[in-house]
């Protein structure tokens, strides 16, 4: 019964989790879209105040978006490069399971 109920709050946890996410993404998504029209109406730099008070400006936040993107995909680079030389090690050496 224990288990029963353990894997239905991870259930709710996970759909919770998924919801959340898609919300901070077309909430960011709405985000990068206005600063879009912004920049190209020519008010690129007018500021405004984050949730913490702290003066932003739309160039700034396209600038700091696009480097995230940058940063995730030298990441995924990077994992798949590592991902290929621990496979080439398997073929040249054998798995891992079987020498333990």
């Amino acid at each position: 019964m224990s288990q029963s109920k353990k894997s239905q709050v991870s259930k709710w946890a996970v759909i919770g989790f998924l919801m959340f996410g898609i919300a901070g993404i077309f909430g960011l998504g709405s985000l990068v879209t206005r600063a879009i029209e912004k920049v190209s109406s020519g008010h690129g730099l007018d500021t405004y105040r984050t949730v913490w008070l702290v003066e932003f400006n739309y160039i700034g936040l396209l600038v700091l978006v696009g480097s995230f993107i940058l940063i995730f995909l030298i990441g995924a680079i990077m994992h798949f490069v590592e991902f290929l030389q621990l496979r080439a090690l398997e073929k040249k050496y054998g798995s891992r399971n079987e020498n333990t």
